[in-house]
């Protein structure tokens, strides 16, 4: 291909790279370029306008034709949108030169040098392909230091275009060539590469994919998450597909394939995709991307260099009494999951009395009903730097105060099972209007209704059409063989709210041992306990009727129900929702009925922000519901022991909020020999009294 220049005679990939050049200094260079100067205005607290007239001297001085196209007279163009890339490039170096760092300002002179030199370029005859090469590189490189500092999304608008410039790649029309040979005038060409789109062989090739790939219901189930680690440290980035192929999926970081090595692999099965890295370093922070046809889902790893350090130490010496409960904290300046507990050198793990949690940069071992075994050196490692603590058992032998123990650990637990009562009674009203809708949205939808299909007679899909994850819990792969399953017969009404449900479902595995489908047409809560993913609801038929542990599952599986609360952040991982459901599994489940008052306390915050939590706006969506502020109020009570406990008063109260697990628990507990003695006690005063007895 002949350009149109009296000497040069440059073949398609030179023109193509010359092509790239241009592209790199009219289209992505000023995305930064404007991004830097934004970040220095925001910096110095000065308007455009106000540093253009500060700085006449300096920019006449420096550039002067760049100086007579912004400032003339009283008149000057602070509108940096209508500044070409030679304007943004003395901008930028007269008024925030001092200030800028030095890679960020050799990158700026380096296109403005380019930018300028690009009509020498086209016309050089003597110009050979591998100038060409060099310099575009040497643009991209110098482009790319430039952006490190920029606010995010310019980073990543500049980052995608300057990727997707590749002069191997690039396929330039006929119109294009016709239009670029025509003229050997430079504004012509950076007209004809400002107006004419590009088409690159990435873009053809994603465009096939797209064809070849595109299937119904396709998605990542399980995004990828930002993740933080050290230096040295391992690093894994994990997603989930709702396809159980590895086939046509690619990991990109910074829109680059990765290059797999010894320390870094990618791994797939079911439908995961793992990326690991064994000992990451700082060139290993960017964003990552798992990509596979036309979907892809994107995270950013950052690794961090920086010393960590003990902010907190652990106490130099704690004492508890025989049976009481303790919590061993310290804090780290730094986030890290790798911390090391250990007792008299031998690491512990977190089971039965021991319990081992992180949450932030607080690390705390936990240690219930505490015994002369668990009396030593206990201490924390994370890497380089430890902190240690002495924990010394105190044993009682007056019987009395052993009781008192007893009694105030129990009446602890008492508090947070009314606490959980408590939070149940904030959540039913929202429940039962958030199910009541969500049925009256689904039945607006459908329009028909059914109330002949059952569960062992529904096929609510071909197998092959199967919205599920684990296709072997569907009723689809279920056979009945003295029976076949069929399709719903009015409309198929039935197999249309079952694929309703499965895909409302957060994780797509609801449970439909607890619903009735003959009553799906008329019941909302025969749908709303398929989100309950353990058995025992059966029947129910209002929030009334259903545990905590009921409402709270529905709230983490059921998509909608956080789409009616304004886009809360709901994932059933480390969520408040989820927390809240730890914390009762953490109250029903204690082996001897008894809390201290530090695990009270985060048991009643975790409740309270379940019944304060916040849309992405900041607004709270529940405390207008009704219930919600008494609950809150009654929480606050409990917290500050303000309310009286009668045992067998609460005990009906419970059983009567569907809490049965409790009020086992009680009667389990009354068996128990320490519980005798105390109970004796307690009857014995109960009986002397004119008035009922309480617990204070």
């Amino acid at each position: 291909m002949r350009w149109n220049h009296r000497r040069a005679v440059i073949s398609l990939e030179g023109m193509n790279t010359t092509f790239v050049i241009i592209l790199l200094l009219e289209q992505a260079s000023p995305i930064a370029l404007k991004a830097v100067i934004k970040k220095e205005e925001k910096k110095c607290g000065k308007s455009i306008g106000t540093l253009l007239n500060e700085n006449r001297d300096g920019f006449k001085t420096q550039y002067e034709t760049e100086f007579l196209q912004l400032i003339q007279e009283d008149d000057v163009n602070d509108d940096i949108d209508t500044w070409d890339t030679l304007q943004l490039c003395a901008g930028t170096l007269v008024l925030f030169k001092s200030d800028l760092t030095e890679q960020e300002v050799k990158a700026i002179q380096c296109i403005y040098e380019q930018r300028k030199d690009i009509g020498q370029y086209t016309e050089c005859a003597s110009l050979t392909f591998k100038t060409y090469n060099e310099k575009q590189h040497f643009l991209h490189d110098q482009l790319l230091e430039l952006i490190t500092l920029i606010e995010d999304q310019a980073k990543i608008d500049c980052k995608r275009m300057m990727f997707s410039f590749e002069p191997k790649s690039m396929k330039l029309s006929e119109t294009q060539i016709d239009k670029l040979t025509q003229t050997n005038d430079i504004k012509t060409h950076l007209k004809i590469a400002m107006d004419v789109d590009v088409v690159t062989e990435n873009d053809i090739i994603c465009e096939e994919n797209h064809q070849k790939l595109q299937t119904n219901g396709q998605m990542f189930t399980e995004e990828l998450q930002n993740k933080y680690v050290y230096i040295n440290d391992s690093a894994i980035l994990t997603c989930k597909l709702n396809l159980p192929t590895y086939e046509n999926v690619e990991w990109r970081k910074d829109y680059k394939p990765v290059e797999i090595s010894d320390n870094l692999m990618v791994m797939s099965k079911n439908g995961n995709h793992w990326l690991a890295i064994s000992r990451a370093s700082l060139e290993d922070t960017g964003q990552y991307s798992c990509v596979y046809g036309h979907i892809l889902t994107t995270a950013d790893l950052t690794v961090i260099d920086e010393a960590l350090c003990v902010v907190v130490d652990l106490p130099a010496k704690i004492e508890v009494t025989e049976n009481g409960n303790i919590d061993i904290e310290c804090k780290v300046n730094l986030l890290t999951s790798k911390p090391v507990w250990r007792y008299k050198g031998e690491i512990l793990q977190s089971s039965g009395r021991k319990v081992i949690q992180a949450n932030g940069t607080t690390h705390t071992l936990m240690i219930m009903n505490v015994t002369l075994h668990d009396e030593g050196e206990y201490t924390v490692d994370f890497g380089n730097v430890s902190s240690k603590t002495t924990v010394q058992i105190q044993v009682e032998t007056d019987l009395i105060h052993r009781k008192q123990i007893t009694h105030e650990l129990y009446r602890n637990w008492m508090r947070g099972a009314l606490a959980l009562k408590y939070l149940k009674k904030g959540l039913e009203g929202f429940s039962d209007k958030a199910v009541t809708k969500q049925h009256h949205d689904l039945m607006k939808t459908l329009g028909n209704t059914c109330n002949t299909c059952t569960e062992r007679s529904l096929l609510p899909h071909k197998q092959d059409q199967c919205p599920r994850q684990g296709k072997h819990q569907c009723l689809c792969t279920k056979i009945q063989k003295k029976k076949p399953r069929q399709m719903c017969p009015n409309g198929g009404f039935c197999g249309n709210v079952y694929n309703k449900i499965v895909c409302n479902h957060r994780f797509q595995d609801p449970s439909f041992t607890n619903t009735d489908v003959q009553k799906w047409n008329s019941d909302p809560w025969s749908v709303a306990a398929c989100f309950i993913n353990t058995t025992g609801y059966k029947g129910k038929q209002s929030a009334k009727d259903v545990d905590c542990s009921g409402l709270l599952s529905m709230c983490i599986n059921n998509i909608d129900i956080e789409m009616m609360l304004g886009g809360v952040i709901i994932d059933g991982k480390i969520d408040a929702f989820a927390q809240a459901r730890e914390a009762r599994n953490d109250i029903l489940h204690s082996p001897n009925y008894d809390l201290s008052e530090n695990q009270l306390n985060k048991f009643i915050k975790i409740f309270k922000e379940v019944l304060e939590i916040k849309d992405k706006h900041g607004n709270t969506p529940l405390k207008e519901e009704p219930g919600v502020a008494n609950a809150l109020h009654l929480l606050d009570m409990v917290q500050q022991n303000q309310i009286e406990i009668n045992l067998e008063h609460e005990m009906i109260e419970l059983r009567e909020h569907g809490m049965s697990r409790l009020e086992e628990n009680y009667q389990t507990a009354k068996q128990q020999a320490n519980f005798i003695a105390y109970a004796f006690e307690y009857c014995y005063n109960m009986f002397s009294r004119p008035s009922k007895a309480i617990l204070t």
